[in-house]
């Protein structure tokens, strides 16, 4: 007998009043009303009676299948804002030495205790998607171990790397163990002035890793690579990276073009789903937090403030920290226009960079959205 029931890594969450499906698999978050949600409640194997028309719209999602047993689906709640993705900073080492880069680099590597602990305790809380990263993590000694344990639970898992270590049994051996690399690269002669070294070998990279994973790209826009965008565009399409996300640095202020030069960029480049849309309430990060590799928690790599240990004080009492100092409302934004449920205030370091106050407007996502915010 054939059963219905959830996929194999399809998992079922209430953050706040929303009812969501995600599949880790494809990176695709539904929303659902109570009666459809309360369908794939049922999809345990069990017999049901359900609308075709629901039906088929569930299985051509690839959210619903038919197997020879039964399974207990994966149902978590959340108050919102709900924490969803975690990022591992797993080393602080690099084998490159970049410009922009915000990372204080040293030998510090996470121990299989911190790693383990955070991913037991992101699974247990309902988290969405886990990011391993540094420093670069390819780095780490015991990087396969760590992305073992990881994938045994059923959350999406990314690693982010420059690329420069990845060779044709790294590439096999990721494929087997992440759902997604993402990769830097900063144009292309733009890149070697940026990085220190050459584009080329991060294009082979992407390349054989694009071959059995999804891939995407992220790049920095600075005044080394403003010309590069058409051909770099071609090259990442033409091998066929799933998500190219653009943005600017915020370390570095002497590498950044005009704020007009800039805007056009953010406004023709980048593509795929740049990402989940949260409701209208929150600022930046409002899901998202940083694990440092001795297990302490912040905002992200440019908020550095601890609100605990993930270890010691655990995630859940982290989170709540975190919401309480770090997670901040529209409304307390100086911040009018009417973009900005769309754009969330941008980045609120950014903001504090530009202007010294956390509160005011970013002026790259400003300038982005055609406002002319900056100096006022």
């Amino acid at each position: 007998m054939r059963y219905l029931r959830l996929a194999e890594r399809v998992l079922l969450r209430k953050f706040g009043e929303g009812l969501y499906a995600y599949n880790a698999s494809t990176d695709e978050l539904y929303e659902f009303d109570d009666e459809a949600f309360n369908f794939l409640l049922s999809c345990d194997g069990s017999g049901i009676e359900v609308d075709n028309d629901l039906l088929d719209l569930l299985l051509s999602e690839g959210l619903v299948e038919l197997k020879n047993d039964r399974k207990e689906n994966s149902f978590v709640e959340q108050e919102e804002p709900s924490l969803r993705y975690m990022l591992l900073s797993v080393t602080l080492r690099c084998n490159l030495r970049c410009r922009h880069c915000y990372v204080r680099q040293r030998d510090a590597f996470m121990d299989f205790h911190t790693f383990s602990s955070a991913v037991d305790q992101f699974h247990g809380i309902g988290g969405l998607k886990l990011i391993v990263s540094g420093g670069e993590p390819l780095l780490h000694p015991h990087i396969w171990e760590f992305l073992e344990h990881a994938r045994k639970r059923p959350f999406r898992v990314v690693l982010l790397t420059n690329g420069y270590l990845v060779d044709r049994e790294k590439a096999s051996r990721l494929s087997e163990l992440v759902d997604e690399v993402q990769v830097s690269l900063d144009g292309l002669e733009g890149h070697r002035k940026l990085r220190g070294a050459g584009w080329e070998r991060v294009v082979k990279s992407i390349e054989m890793l694009a071959e059995n994973l999804d891939v995407s790209v992220s790049t920095m826009v600075t005044r080394y690579n403003l010309q590069e965008f058409d051909r770099l565009e071609k090259i990442l399409e033409d091998i066929g990276v799933r998500r190219w996300t653009v943005d600017v640095p915020t370390a570095e202020k002497d590498i950044i073009p005009s704020m007009d030069e800039v805007a056009e960029v953010l406004g023709r480049y980048g593509f795929g789903d740049l990402g989940h849309v949260s409701d209208g309430k929150f600022a930046c990060g409002a899901h998202y937090c940083e694990v440092n590799p001795d297990g302490s928690v912040v905002k992200c790599g440019f908020f550095e403030e601890s609100v605990g240990n993930v270890v010691s004080d655990g995630l859940g009492r982290c989170w709540e920290e975190m919401k309480r100092r770090f997670i901040w409302r529209l409304e307390e934004l100086a911040c009018d226009c009417e973009f900005l449920e769309e754009c969330k205030g941008g980045c609120r370091y950014r903001a504090l960079v530009y202007s010294g106050h956390l509160f005011a407007c970013d002026p790259v996502m400003c300038f982005a959205y055609g406002v002319r915010c900056y100096g006022k």
